[in-house]
């Protein structure tokens, strides 16, 4: 067998191997694939030891949902008089929506006010009546009840006009000029996973269904995913997450913002947990309601030096992987070996960084030419913005700690 001259120089590189339950991603070199003759039939081909970085993943697949929604209702009854905006309007934090009529709310404040100038007014002359002290806490009573009516009055004067409490874009109007509506809710939520997300109500309990305005943000994005009990141990708030949208737009990554307590059961009869992921920086092409992989990063290993698994053996307690010396010789190596991650394996030592060792290919399969390039492997496009490992700090500009050489 003619082998072709060996490069004993070791190459870094940042490769990602993905498996189905607990991914694996490889940041490290490639093989450095040397073969034979186009024309011979060999059955081994050789590849370098390598030195890179490792990281395992917990793997699930999830949601795009908007950073910010805001389900707006008017909080009082009445007759709508304007809506100002339309589905896609750009609107921003305090903005007017809609508008209901007044009347009715102008004479509450009247009134209100009214009530109050008597009260002060008695006040006023049992103060200088010189009255019991009874008679003025109760005079003092009715002016602080009378004062709450007013703020009341004019806060329900104030909610005639519908507002949005984000800046975004309306998601949906559903109310027309003409509409009689009831004193409802607004509400903002931040995803829409009920587990994990908080929002603040502006009155009582609405009356009616649904939102009658919807604000989300289109420039912020969130993944709703879920994990089953075994992978949740492992996650924590902080830890990077690669998403990949399942209609092929580009991957963008993110950091698990939260991770819920309690399980649901979605009829499989496996309990999983709610895990929020907040996608970190500017992204293009992703919408609300877009499905995506996911792939948080829990575990990085560094410097690791790893052959392919194929070149590893074992006999009787005895681990080998066969060298290509300086003269092409091949040289039965004891090795001892470490973690496995996907195809490759740890080697803990024996052998060094650039050693050509010898693979056996799968049966069946010749060494063939060029064209056959590295399979299985391929270099993840993108940097890790933010985030970090356990453990870890999180290094600027490509994978945090690994580098990218």
């Amino acid at each position: 067998m003619r082998l072709l001259p060996k490069s004993r120089r070791a190459r870094r590189a940042t490769v990602l191997l993905a498996t189905t339950a607990l991914g694996v991603a490889v940041a490290g070199a490639a093989w450095a694939v040397s073969q034979d003759d186009p024309a011979s039939t060999s059955s081994t081909t050789t590849a370098e030891a390598t030195v890179g970085t490792y990281e395992e993943t917990v793997t699930s697949t999830g949601t795009f949902q908007p950073a910010e929604t805001a389900e707006l209702s008017f909080a009082v009854g009445g007759e709508v008089l304007s809506v100002d905006v339309t589905e896609g309007d750009v609107v921003t934090a305090g903005q007017a929506l809609a508008t209901v009529g007044t009347e009715t709310l102008e004479a509450e404040l009247d009134a209100a006010e009214a009530t109050l100038d008597a009260a002060q007014e008695r006040l006023d002359s049992d103060t200088d009546a010189d009255a019991a002290d009874t008679q003025l806490a109760a005079d003092e009573a009715s002016v602080a009840a009378a004062e709450s009516r007013v703020a009341q009055a004019e806060e329900a004067l104030d909610d005639a006009t519908l507002t949005s409490t984000i800046a975004g874009t309306v998601a949906s109007v559903d109310i027309a000029v003409g509409d009689e509506v009831g004193g409802g809710s607004s509400g903002t939520t931040g995803g829409s996973d009920p587990s994990t997300s908080s929002s603040s109500s502006s009155s009582s309990a609405a009356s009616g269904t649904g939102a009658q305005v919807t604000v989300i943000t289109t420039d912020a994005f969130v993944v709703e995913t879920s994990v089953g009990s075994v992978d949740l141990a492992r996650l924590q708030q902080g830890l990077q997450a690669e998403l990949t949208p399942s209609d092929g737009g580009d991957v963008v990554y993110g950091t698990v913002s939260s991770i819920g307590l309690v399980a649901s059961d979605a009829g499989s009869g496996t309990a999983t947990f709610p895990v929020e992921i907040a996608v970190t920086g500017a992204v293009e092409g992703v919408y609300a309601g877009g499905s995506a992989d996911v792939s948080i990063i829990v575990e990085q290993h560094t410097d690791v030096l790893t052959v392919p698994s194929a070149a590893v053996t074992t006999t009787d307690g005895a681990t080998t992987v066969t060298v290509v010396a300086d003269d092409g010789a091949h040289v039965e190596t004891p090795v001892e070996i470490g973690a496995a991650f996907g195809v490759q394996t740890e080697i803990v030592s024996g052998i060094e960084a650039g050693d050509e060792v010898v693979v056996p290919l799968p049966a069946g399969r010749g060494g063939g030419g060029d064209d056959e390039g590295e399979p299985g492997i391929r270099f993840p496009g993108g940097d890790f913005p933010g985030g970090g490992f356990p453990g870890e700090g999180g290094g600027p500009g490509g994978v945090p700690g690994g580098g990218q050489g």
